[in-house]
């Protein structure tokens, strides 16, 4: 992580356009830590950091950089330099690159790699963004089961530069079906003259390359490996994932729900185009607006009373504010649920029981807390019934639709996080203003 001292330096240099200090200074960086700062910088800054870097360095650097920045570079530099850049990457990172070209700089920089890389990307760009496919690396270590100790230690050392992070040394047959697989330490303590079927262990798991990266972070998480071998229907061979990006798979899952819960466009950064923000932004406002004069309409319905009353205003935002903060607990419970493969529809049912319990003891504490309130500050008993009850009702909508409607969306093959929060906000507030205004009216007009 970059000292601010580090930073202010390097911004310094930047201004100055000195070259050598910044190359001298940014070869003791770690290229995340150049990526972050790039990123802070104006689009003709970034250009000019970015090609003090070597090949090498920036092919991890650019690896690193949002979305925003790394299109800002990609479009400015010139494809032989990106080719060379890509030279250096491993295959899935460089795939990953390829699906930010347009179609003239792909075929420009598929042109300058080399035949093997290029085959290597071509593969790998077959498989969808979102799949094992997509995360899969082509570089990996593999040796034949009758192979002997000596012999894979022998390719180890020949092969020690080729292949960065070697967790497993995976065993294939003559027809490249995986039997399994070969750990470092075993290697090291068993008998040079064993043959490899004799010391390797079964594979935890396999993946195939159409599994989505969802699934494949969740396989990750439970057999708690650093890399899982990709296999086809036959079970041969293809490639590996490493946990590295699995990480980022589920970094990128976590933000895009969290993202999509706000109803904020996925690839918007804090220092992306404000015009750009606001576009993207815009629709969900109007969708938001659009709910809240329904909101507004069921308001108007009780227009008589609260002219007659007009204390009652005063307590329609708890209301309905409330419900707001319940439904949001209880959709940001479900969705995660979801999300982590921890719920579902066979354990919907109890999940429901168990979130209209949770809303309807909350309802009471809150809606007892909320009628003393109420009664003390207005002098009226019936006023306090009024919100108690109308708070009781509120969290028990808030806990029904925060726990259906995102199931409900799944099941229909909507991301739950992308609408859950209008639909259900929008249920507590025109609820909440009608219980709590309903029957209000009833029992002033009874009782008064």
């Amino acid at each position: 992580m970059l000292l601010k001292e580090q930073y202010d330096t390097l911004v310094s240099l930047v201004q100055k356009r000195d070259d050598d200090a910044l190359s001298a200074l940014l070869s003791t960086l770690h290229p995340s830590d150049i990526a972050d700062f790039i990123e802070t910088l104006e689009e003709e800054e970034k250009l000019y950091l970015f090609n003090l870097l070597d090949a090498r360095v920036a092919s991890d650097v650019i690896a690193e950089l949002n979305t925003a920045a790394k299109g800002e570079i990609l479009g400015s530099i010139e494809s032989n330099q990106l080719a060379a850049i890509v030279d250096e990457m491993d295959s899935d990172d460089a795939a990953d690159i390829f699906d930010e070209l347009t179609p003239t700089q792909r075929a420009a920089v598929l042109e300058g790699i080399d035949e093997e890389d290029r085959e290597e990307v071509e593969a790998l760009l077959q498989y969808e963004d979102e799949t094992a496919g997509g995360l899969m690396s082509l570089e990996f270590l593999y040796v034949y089961e009758f192979q002997t100790v000596r012999e894979v230690i022998n390719l180890l050392r020949a092969r020690r530069d080729q292949i960065s992070d070697i967790h497993y040394i995976y065993v294939v047959d003559k027809k490249f079906h995986l039997k399994g697989m070969l750990r470092l330490t075993e290697l090291l303590l068993a008998k040079r003259s064993q043959r490899v079927s004799e010391v390797m262990d079964p594979v935890p798991a396999t993946i195939t390359p159409d599994l989505d990266q969802e699934e494949v972070a969740k396989i990750f998480k439970k057999y708690d490996v650093p890399s899982l071998p990709v296999v086809d229907s036959e079970g041969k061979l293809l490639g590996r994932i490493t946990f590295d990006d699995v990480m980022d798979v589920v970094d990128e899952e976590a933000t895009e729900d969290f993202m999509r819960l706000a109803n904020v466009e996925v690839g918007e950064r804090v220092y992306g185009d404000p015009l750009s923000s606001a576009k993207s932004r815009l629709p969900w406002l109007i969708i938001n607006l659009a709910t809240a004069i329904l909101a507004s309409w069921v308001v108007g319905l009780f227009e008589d009373t609260i002219g007659q009353f007009a204390f009652l205003a005063v307590f329609m935002p708890i209301v309905a504010g409330m419900g707001g903060n319940a439904g949001t607990q209880t959709l940001t419970v479900v969705v995660r649920g979801i999300a982590l493969g921890d719920l579902d529809y066979g354990g919907a049912k109890k999940v429901l029981v168990k979130e209209i319990v949770v809303g309807l003891l909350n309802g009471l504490v809150n809606g007892i807390l909320m009628g003393i309130i109420a009664y003390v500050w207005k002098g009226l008993p019936i006023v306090g019934v009024a919100i108690f009850l109308a708070m009781v009702i509120n969290l028990f909508v808030a806990a029904f639709f925060g726990t259906v409607v995102p199931l409900v969306l799944r099941a229909l093959k909507v991301d739950p996080a992308l609408a859950s929060g209008v639909i259900v906000t929008t249920a507590t507030d025109c609820l909440g203003f009608l219980s709590f205004l309903g029957i209000s009216k009833f029992l002033l007009e009874k009782m008064l």
